[in-house]
């Protein structure tokens, strides 16, 4: 740039400056940075001076009090940084000698999981055997409570006088008889008296709960034998079973055998029991009190179906699938669970030892006393038993009861000629001279007369 005045080139080094003005420029802003410092030392001078003039007058005293107490504040701090540094030295100890706690434990894990894999492996092992030997010691146990539950029952039976004698009527044909009487049979039932056919059923309900004991398996149809508040024995159906505690047996008015009060039952909203006895025989059943000879019928079929069901959760075969004869025939199906019982305290007979009628499989003496609700080896009530359950496929017990109705009403013979008395037979004379006083009228003769009079009148079959 040019100046001004000398109108000649500035240079700072060959040619600095020329004139006055080139010289004013080079100390423009020295002078300037002079003034600033004298403006901020006229300012902190006006500070010192204000300052200096407030301070209140020298008080020897209460500077030495000052100085106390600046002193025991820095022997507090002093003592408190001590008091600190200590804390900060325990803490580092405690740092160091945590971290030579890890570093040991560290050291010992890794000499300990040094060969992890075959101690785990030998440890699996040792318990995989132990394993397999309780297991093995659980099924000896129950094997040897499946011996022991045969043999009790075996005993039972034995005690009960089980046993089998042939008929003449031919070949295969066996009467079998419990307590020293014939087991009920479907067959001649109709003429039975009702002391053998109650004794009959009684001793067979007894039997058949003793050995469901034994064995420790609930049946399907509860059946209560004679006890305090009842004399008779009772089974209910698969719904009312079980259903109960302490059950009482509601008994009719003026009744010195048991009878039992339906009327009782309705009150007390319970399920009936089903009665295995009768007052009279059979047919004197069905036509005085057809309600309990329908209820009687349903009890043999609950009773037989509770055998058949016994006998097939022991190996012990009850014939065919679904057949009448089979199920009802309780004395062999009882018997060849004698028999399944003497093979499992005996062992495996060969098959020429067997009965001739014993209808088991070769291997029923594996299964003899061992499915149970009493154990948890072999449980009814899991996955194996109820899949044992399901392959019974046995017919319900109403649909027993209604073939065993349709069995028995054929033999049931034609109703006897009803005998009238006097005062009947004179209701039946006034009838009969009306009937005389009356035209008879052309559309009925020839047709049957639909109206039966005194001496015609026959018993109702219902």
């Amino acid at each position: 740039m040019d100046c001004c005045a000398c109108t000649r080139a500035f240079d700072a080094h060959s040619r600095p400056f020329l004139c006055a003005v080139d010289a004013r420029n080079q100390l423009y802003e020295r002078r300037m940075k002079h003034v600033e410092l004298l403006l901020e030392n006229d300012v902190l001078r006006k500070q010192i001076d204000g300052l200096s003039g407030g301070l209140p007058p020298h008080d020897p005293e209460q500077a030495a009090s000052m100085l106390r107490d600046v002193k025991l504040k820095t022997d507090h701090i002093l003592a408190a940084a001590d008091k600190l540094r200590a804390e900060i030295q325990s803490a580092k100890d405690e740092l160091q000698a945590r971290k030579a706690g890890l570093a040991k434990r560290k050291s010992d894990l890794t000499s300990i999981s040094h060969g992890l894999a075959e101690r785990r492996a030998k440890q699996h092992k040792d318990i995989e055997k132990s394993a397999q030997m309780l297991s093995l010691r659980w099924s000896q146990n129950a094997e040897e409570l499946a011996g022991t539950r045969a043999f009790l029952c075996k005993e039972a039976i034995k005690l009960y006088g089980l046993r089998r004698i042939k008929k003449s009527g031919g070949p295969g044909r066996y009467e079998y008889f419990l307590g020293r009487l014939p087991i009920l049979d479907i067959t001649t039932m109709d003429a039975l008296s009702p002391e053998a056919i109650s004794t009959s059923l009684a001793h067979i309900a007894h039997i058949v709960v003793l050995i469901a004991h034994y064995l420790a398996i609930r049946l399907p149809a509860e059946i209560t034998l004679p006890h305090r508040d009842y004399p008779r024995p009772t089974i209910f159906n698969l719904v009312g079973s079980y259903q109960q505690g302490n059950l009482s047996f509601p008994i009719a008015k003026g009744s010195s055998s048991g009878t039992l009060d339906p009327k009782g039952f309705d009150h007390q909203n319970i399920p009936r029991p089903r009665p295995l006895y009768i007052e009279k025989t059979v047919n004197q059943l069905l036509k005085d009190d057809p309600s309990t000879y329908s209820f009687f019928l349903e009890a043999i079929a609950l009773l037989a179906y509770d055998v058949a069901w016994l006998c097939r959760t022991q190996g012990s075969s009850t014939g065919e699938k679904g057949s009448l004869d089979d199920i009802f025939n309780i004395g062999r199906n009882l018997y060849n669970l004698f028999v399944s019982f003497s093979l499992q305290t005996s062992g495996p007979a060969p098959p020429q030892d067997r009965p001739r009628d014993y209808q088991g499989d070769q291997n029923t003496y594996n299964w003899v006393g061992r499915f149970s609700h009493g154990t948890m080896f072999y449980f009814l009530g899991g996955a194996d038993g109820g899949e044992l359950i399901k392959s019974f496929k046995l017919p319900s017990p109403m649909k027993l009861a209604d073939q065993l109705r349709k069995r028995l009403l054929p033999e049931i013979p034609v109703a006897d000629w009803e005998v009238l008395d006097d005062d009947e037979w004179k209701v039946e004379d006034a009838a009969a001279a009306e009937a005389d006083s009356a035209a008879v009228k052309p559309s009925l003769l020839g047709s049957p007369r639909r109206d039966s009079k005194g001496w015609m009148k026959v018993k109702s079959r219902t």
